[in-house]
């Protein structure tokens, strides 16, 4: 399915930047989203890849990176009800653990999970720990443990 028809007015940026072209699953028990990466629609990051013996285009870390924050908005958003538009930002605070598993290529599309693993409050500040894996041709090429906090602004 695509995009959730209101994300735009809630993400924290703009859709050129979001990397994640579908949501296959929203699953509020499992604190679960899947979201679909189209690597053939990377824009500049791939375009700007030197193509050398060994070093072909691929999907680069920086694209990795943006995605689980993408797929951590889509989380706090529709799952935990943390909307840009009632005052919500949210930061992420630490990479606890990321492994680059293989290259991934550009063409085949890239499944990307994010799995909230603890979410807690503490004086306004939600925080959320996540597990993130990215799969391609059914095999992980990247995984990460990561946290953020989401905080709301005064009035908001």
């Amino acid at each position: 399915m695509p995009m959730p028809s209101d994300y735009a007015a809630q993400a924290l940026y703009r859709p050129e930047a979001w990397f994640v072209h579908d949501v296959l699953e929203l699953d509020a028990e499992a604190g679960r989203v899947v979201g679909l990466i189209d690597t053939t629609r990377l824009g500049p990051l791939v375009d700007a890849q030197v193509e050398r013996p060994g070093h072909p285009k691929h999907f680069p870390g920086a694209v990795a990176i943006q995605v689980t924050g993408t797929l951590g908005q889509l989380h706090a958003i529709y799952i935990l009800g943390l909307r840009g538009s009632e005052g919500w930002s949210g930061f992420g605070t630490h990479i606890l653990d990321a492994r680059f598993r293989k290259l991934g290529e550009i063409g085949p599309p890239v499944y990307a999970e994010c799995l909230a693993t603890r979410v807690r409050t503490l004086r306004g500040t939600t925080f959320i720990d996540y597990q993130f894996c990215f799969t391609q041709h059914g095999e992980p090429i990247y995984e990460s443990k990561q946290r953020a906090a989401w905080v709301k602004t005064p009035g908001g």
